[in-house]
């Protein structure tokens, strides 16, 4: 058995399967074949049963002397029927795969990967690559649950090579197991992360999960990590629009929302205007000069049309009660400072910081918190909804550091949030030079 024995050792080292195209991402290059004394020394002792070795030493001699893997692949069901232990069985697997690489016959080669992973004296280091490897074929065939389960056990096994966890999650996805997919997609992101800057095409894939899950929670935290790297108007767009999604918030919290998703470039959609206008005109047209702004950038864009009844009627209304809201603006200083309440003062501001007069907001905000919690009408406490203003106002105003300290005392659970998004909007305009995306001011 010596000669058969040599020669299938180097064929077990340089067995590479034609590769399926879940396989064309690996980076992994096959070890380099031992020769002489040093391969000796490596090969594990076979125990050949007779009766294969003599069905097996003609089909290889067909393969590797006369060049004609048709006619071994012909032969090959001898080899098989010859089998008598693990050895054997191993040592048919290395061979069938080998006859399918120049026939390119992955079915063939299939065959033998089988027969390798039946077989106990498979080394656990080949028994992991070619799991993996049925695993791929069971995906490029389109059999995801064969494919989840292969490679699932190829990853058990240790194996990292290949975008496995993204393959595993793409397998389950398939499927509509959508909450398995993500949490393979999430593997998937921290071995990104392992091997360097993290791969942004996972995270968006991930947000899509969770959001086809219905996790928009989820979808907003995948995307949060994007926009925290890249001030990216449309990783704005869909972070925000994840995070309007996942919790349930008051007109005043959305406004505060929208407006950050305009500041950074990121209205995209219709709905997203009228959402806008909405937050601003839930009681009455109370902004007219942002609700025109808004509407006019809106139009230029082409994303809303004046030829919309909705979109052109508050049009008109907004821009009926400019004339007289731009006027009347200024005498409103003097009384708001004046009040005991502040929450006088901390409306007044509102409407300075519609107005882009964000010094005027920014002095109202403050007058406001110094005079002691912040109630409005029903006595509800409105401190942190003044607070939050004033930092939006310091932020307009290139005041960052101020800004973020404001952001910080935020306590409100919706609001703090929100403060989440704002502060990584301040972290961009502090660092432009890793803030691709141009920012725009409020209203």
């Amino acid at each position: 058995m010596k000669l058969v024995s040599k020669f299938a050792l180097a064929l077990s080292l340089v067995a590479i399967s034609t590769a399926p195209a879940a396989f064309a991402q690996s980076n992994e290059k096959p070890k380099k074949e031992k020769k002489g004394k040093e391969a000796a020394a490596a090969a594990p002792k076979k125990n050949y049963s007779k009766p294969f070795i003599a069905a097996y030493t003609p089909v290889v001699t067909l393969l590797n002397k006369n060049k004609d893997a048709a006619a071994a692949k012909e032969a090959f069901p001898t080899v098989v029927a010859a089998i008598g232990n693990d050895d054997d069985r191993y040592e048919a697997g290395i061979l069938a795969i080998n006859i399918g690489a120049p026939l390119k016959d992955l079915a063939f080669q299939e065959q033998g990967i089988d027969l390798l992973l039946a077989s106990a004296s498979t080394p656990a280091e080949l028994k992991k690559e070619y799991t993996f490897r049925k695993g791929a074929i069971a995906y490029d065939g389109k059999k995801f649950a064969d494919a989840e389960k292969y490679m699932i056990d190829a990853y058990n096994m240790g194996h990292r090579a290949n975008n496995i966890e993204f393959l595993i999650s793409n397998a389950m996805s398939q499927q509509n197991k959508d909450a398995d997919a993500v949490n393979w997609i999430g593997k998937a992101i921290e071995s990104s992360k392992a091997a360097g800057p993290v791969n942004k095409a996972y995270v968006v894939r991930a947000a899509a999960l969770s959001a086809k899950a219905k996790n928009y929670a989820g979808a907003a935290n995948f995307y949060k990590e994007l926009v925290a790297a890249e001030n990216n108007p449309d990783y704005w767009h869909d972070a925000l629009a994840f995070f309007d999604r996942s919790r349930d918030f008051n007109p005043e919290e959305t406004l505060d929302i929208m407006r950050l998703m305009r500041a950074t470039n990121g209205l995209r959609f219709q709905q997203e205007y009228a959402s806008y206008l909405d937050s601003l005109s839930y009681i009455g047209v109370r902004y007219p000069a942002e609700a025109v702004s808004v509407l006019e950038e809106g139009f230029a864009k082409g994303v809303i049309s004046r030829n919309n009844v909705t979109f052109s009627e508050r049009y008109n209304e907004a821009k009926g009660r400019l004339a007289e809201d731009t006027r009347t603006l200024a005498g409103t200083i003097a009384p708001a400072k004046a009040s005991p309440k502040g929450m006088l003062a901390s409306l007044t501001g509102d409407s300075f910081f519609s107005h882009k007069d964000y010094k005027t907001a920014k002095e109202l905000y403050e007058s406001a918190l110094g005079k002691g919690p912040v109630l409005d009408k029903d006595g509800v406490d409105q401190t942190d909804r003044t607070r939050f203003r004033l930092a939006m106002s310091k932020t307009m105003l290139g005041d960052y550091a101020g800004a973020k300290a404001d952001f910080a005392m935020i306590t409100g659970a919706n609001r703090k949030a929100i403060a989440e998004y704002w502060t990584m909007y301040i972290n961009h305009l502090a660092n432009p030079t890793a803030a691709p995306a141009a920012a725009t001011p409020v209203t």
